[in-house]
């Protein structure tokens, strides 16, 4: 049976250091509560790990459903991040296994180098491995444009004219900043 839409709940985890991706609201728009834990300063990744382990242990106790489960990394290479962050994508996948739905997405920015785009994939791979055959998925997803200072994340449209010359280069520009 499928959850009521009152009762879906995105949750975003930010890792310290990390970007607030403009698309998240993409995520949190079709779940109608969501929660946003993020990772203090002081705070090892292992103790914010085990933070993030006792709050879905809070939201799995409540009728709640995960639609979407954000992972923002901050780029961490070292084992402890590494650690931390199989352990985190854990908790979240724990709660939605048990409803049979949502999506774990893994993100960082366009900063990102190589070497964590790597890692996030990795972790992505190892997660779908253990997911085969149920009604949860994994994603990874990386800012592909950086936006200018002072921009809302909010595009106007705007029609061309009948006099314009419609360009592909115009719009593959337009898809790819859609997602």
């Amino acid at each position: 049976m499928e959850q009521p839409d009152e009762t879906l709940l995105s949750v975003v985890v930010l890792e310290h250091g990390s970007t607030w991706p403009p698309w998240l609201a993409e995520y949190q728009a079709q779940a109608p509560n969501s929660m946003v834990i993020a990772q203090s300063a002081d705070e090892s990744a292992s103790i914010f790990a085990q933070r993030i382990g006792r709050k879905m242990d809070e939201v799995g106790a409540r009728d709640a459903a995960i639609h979407a489960g954000l992972l923002v990394s901050n780029g961490a290479l070292d084992d402890a991040a590494v650690d931390a962050r199989q352990a985190i994508c854990d908790a979240l996948l724990r709660i939605m296994l048990k409803k049979q739905r949502g999506q774990l997405v893994l993100a960082s920015d366009v900063t990102a180098g190589d070497a964590i785009r790597h890692q996030l994939f990795a972790l992505a791979g190892t997660l779908c491995d253990e997911l085969r055959g149920t009604r949860v998925s994994v994603r990874v997803r990386f800012d592909t444009m950086r936006p200018a200072p002072s921009v809302s994340g909010v595009m106007k449209s705007v029609s061309a004219s009948a006099n314009e010359p419609h360009s592909s280069e115009d719009d593959s520009r337009a898809s790819n900043s859609t997602r």
